[in-house]
């Protein structure tokens, strides 16, 4: 139809007023048809009569639709402005809690065109709401992994986080070392020791893809045990430029939505960078801990390591204790064999005192010819037989170098944990007086520096 203007109620009126006039004109031409005397129907004043007539129920027409249209129009444009602001406030300030699909809905009050229109706008808005909601999560998402450089705490963080946003049950992360896939963080599985070797997460490694397991409520799921029936478990590779670095796996006790699924692929993006950085990370804390001649841990980071032990120690009650030793008549080894035979020595008794210490143990280069060893829960009687080990087994054999024999010993001092009120440096120094005990007592010798009230401290080597 013709717009006349920019304002359909306007072009409503010009429609109906001008089809009362085009009424009003063919008015008379239908008493003529009904049988009125064309004296009376051809009347001037019939014609103007039926023309006020037509103009005036035109007009009539055109107040009326407008009450009963624009009234209902206006309370879904007024309801439309109230939302909009409502949004526009939720996105600057980025709360959007007073703005739910339950809160900024505009009634639907007629099953009209109107009616529709307050349907579509609730639909809009509700894809609004929802596109926001994603976007939230992917921000947290993306947010809470690249804030976290430590494998451990990127790991466990993760594993909470997607188990929240996806609403899935249970889930663990395994992550790729070298040849060997270990758990880095589990919640809610009650057995992951058999993961490592299990089929679906070999074949998500294997192919790269997304491996989905829907099992029937019936059947049991081999080597994911949970304390709870999965309905559907998720096998997510997390890869960073074609590369496998683990893997998550997800199970849930109900089947996981569209949502929730576009957020696993994008937890799988995001996290395949995280876990590269702490990877990356790690590597380079590895190697920034190592010293580079003997492999072990240098004075910088073994440090760290005995404030982290003597804390868990104070904490804990338990005991803690040192053993340091170093290369008897280094200097000699240097000036006789020259300096890389030196470096040979050192690089020699750091791997021998390695071979025969616990898992638990500590060994760290604390400087020169130097060494030291964590030993955590042992007492005075076991940080001896530690010792003494160290000192046996280096003394064993000479370090062959091209063909040369070097005779090497080493003299150990043994520091203790005598109180809570001490800190890490008392072990240091009670272990260096201890050291300079056995070296003035003859060296190739252990030494414990016995501290009792009221007797001083007394030299007792151990053969």
């Amino acid at each position: 139809m013709k717009r006349f203007t920019d304002s359909v109620f306007a072009d409503l009126r010009y429609w109906m007023i001008g089809l009362g006039l085009a009424a009003g004109l063919v008015f008379p031409l239908v008493l003529l048809l009904i049988g009125v005397s064309p004296a009376l129907a051809l009347r001037w004043t019939t014609f103007l009569g039926a023309l006020a007539a037509g103009a005036s129920i035109g007009w009539l027409n055109h107040r009326l639709a407008s009450k009963v249209v624009r009234t209902e129009l206006q309370v879904v444009v007024e309801r439309m402005r109230e939302v909009e602001e409502g949004v526009r406030e939720a996105s600057f300030n980025r709360d959007w809690s007073s703005c739910s699909a339950e809160h900024c809905t505009v009634p639907v009050g007629s099953d009209d065109e109107i009616g529709h229109t307050a349907e579509a706008f609730n639909a809009l808005l509700g894809e609004v709401i929802h596109a926001h909601k994603m976007e939230a999560a992917s921000g947290a998402l993306t947010e809470t992994l690249s804030t976290k450089l430590e494998i451990e705490a990127l790991c466990h963080a993760a594993i909470e986080l997607v188990l929240a946003q996806t609403g899935a049950t249970a889930g663990c992360i395994l992550v790729r070392e070298e040849a060997e896939l270990t758990v880095a963080a589990n919640h809610g599985l009650s057995d992951v020791s058999r993961l490592p070797g299990s089929d679906h997460v070999r074949r998500a490694l294997d192919t790269q893809q997304l491996q989905i397991v829907r099992i029937p409520r019936d059947i049991a799921l081999e080597g994911v045990v949970t304390r709870f029936k999965p309905r559907q478990v998720l096998v997510v590779p997390v890869l960073y430029e074609g590369q496998a670095l683990g893997v998550v796996v997800i199970a849930s006790d109900a089947m996981l939505g569209k949502d929730a699924m576009w957020l696993v692929r994008l937890f799988q993006q995001v996290m395949g960078l995280a876990l590269n950085n702490a990877v990356t990370h790690a590597r380079l804390q590895r190697i920034a801990a190592i010293d580079p001649l003997t492999g072990v841990l240098n004075r910088r980071f073994g440090m760290r390591r005995l404030r982290e032990e003597f804390q868990g120690a104070v904490r804990q009650g338990t005991p803690l204790g040192v053993v340091m030793f170093d290369i008897d008549h280094f200097k000699r080894v240097n000036d006789t064999y020259g300096h890389l035979a030196g470096d040979r020595v050192l690089a020699e008794t750091a791997r021998r005192a390695q071979g025969v210490l616990r898992e638990s143990d500590v060994l760290l280069r604390y400087g020169g010819e130097e060494f030291v060893v964590i030993v955590p829960g042992a007492g005075e009687g076991a940080l001896v037989a530690v010792a003494e080990r160290i000192r046996l087994a280096i003394a064993a054999t000479p370090v062959n170098d091209g063909g040369l024999e070097i005779p090497v010993t080493v003299s150990a001092g043994i520091g203790t944990l005598c109180g809570r009120e001490e800190k890490e440096e008392s072990l240091l120094k009670r272990a260096d007086e201890a050291l300079y005990a056995a070296k003035e007592g003859g060296r190739n010798r252990t030494v414990c520096l016995a501290r009792t009230a009221g007797t001083p401290l007394e030299a007792a080597p151990v053969a």
